[in-house]
């Protein structure tokens, strides 16, 4: 089950979809079901891969699992797909101090 994660399935951008997705994601990441939150997160980003939140949010709740490893590749992807992002220097920032925390 876990390679079916790793095949990445082109779906059209759906900027509405991403954002219910993220909504849900949140949802579950306040009650602290961070899995649940993570496969919504994963969804958000499939359907708006430059979404800077969805990124984030993902990692964060990879951090909250202790999965550091899959937190600093997140913000890995989102830095070598979006390099002209703003949000770069803060992600580098994030990826230095859980590099740290391993």
């Amino acid at each position: 089950m876990a390679d079916d994660a790793d095949v990445s399935v082109i779906k059209e951008p759906d900027p509405a979809l991403s954002e219910k997705n993220l909504s849900v994601g949140d949802f579950y990441f306040k009650r602290k079901n961070y899995e649940a939150a993570i496969g919504r997160y994963a969804e958000a980003i499939e359907y708006q891969p430059d979404s800077t939140r969805a990124y984030d949010s993902l990692a964060r709740a990879y951090e909250k699992i202790e999965e550091h490893g899959k937190a600093i590749d997140t913000y890995k992807r989102f830095i070598e797909k979006n390099p002209n992002s703003p949000k770069i220097a803060e992600f580098q920032s994030k990826i230095s101090k859980l590099e740290k925390a391993r």
